[in-house]
């Protein structure tokens, strides 16, 4: 089932996910929301785009902080390490050059961990301490495998973890203003962030930002604006 929202959107990502550690043997029962997490990290698996929904979007100024949007591409990849533990996605964004979608600048790495407690669905995002790793580029799946948790940071503190729910054929992952609250960069102020992400077979929504003290919107997407990005056609490798 795909959301129901024909508004405009804008380019940001937050994006993500992965999984916990531990196969259950066959003949034990599955940990409660076990088969959930392993069908959200094959949704959130492969590349999107939305160039598509970019045609019908009327530009936005480059400076402008709400509802701003920009031509994207992301990827997600599931991958495991010797050194961590459990189950996890490697998530990229890339932003695309206006006017030639050939092009584009890797903007954004994060690594989603899931866990579940309590048969609710969690995600917490992690980014790589090395700022090498990002000029670099897309990291290799060898790179990856051999993670220790010395590499890795906390992107954002507990109070912030996405909480992730199913329905029918999508997942919605949020995270919550009430209690994801954050320093601003640019202002001696505290700000509400807050992020919603909708995946589904055929592609992603997603949208996020921050409200001030004031509670006005201080950046991002007001309710109801979505990134879309649809899900590509899986690549195939190149014969010799």
């Amino acid at each position: 089932m795909r959301p129901k929202n024909d508004k405009t959107w804008f380019g940001v990502l937050l994006a993500c996910g992965l999984l916990l550690t531990g196969l259950a043997y066959a003949a034990e029962p599955e940990p409660n929301g076990e088969a959930e997490l392993l069908r959200l990290l094959d949704l959130l698996n492969g590349r999107f785009d939305n160039l598509q929904q970019m045609r019908f979007v009327a530009a936005t100024a480059a400076d402008a902080k709400v509802n701003h949007y920009e031509a994207m591409r992301m990827q997600g990849r599931s991958f495991s390490s010797t050194q961590l533990e459990g189950r996890w996605i490697y998530s990229q964004t890339d932003k695309i050059e206006p006017g030639d979608a050939s092009k584009g600048k890797l903007y954004r790495q994060v690594l989603q961990q899931f866990f579940i407690t309590d048969g609710q669905i969690y995600s917490r995002a992690w980014r790589f301490n090395d700022p090498a790793v990002k000029q670099q580029g897309t990291p290799s799946d060898d790179f990856l495998l051999q993670l220790s948790p010395k590499q890795l940071s906390m992107a954002m503190s507990e109070p912030c973890l996405t909480r992730w729910a199913q329905v029918g054929e999508q997942f919605t992952g949020r995270i919550d203003p009430a209690t994801c609250l954050l320093q601003s960069k640019y202002k001696n102020e505290k700000r509400r962030l807050f992020s919603e992400q909708i995946v589904f077979p055929s592609g992603s929504w997603f949208r996020e930002g921050a409200y001030g003290e004031d509670n006005k919107l201080a950046f991002g997407l007001e309710e109801g604006y979505y990134v879309r990005l649809n899900r590509l056609p899986a690549t195939k490798p190149q014969a010799d």
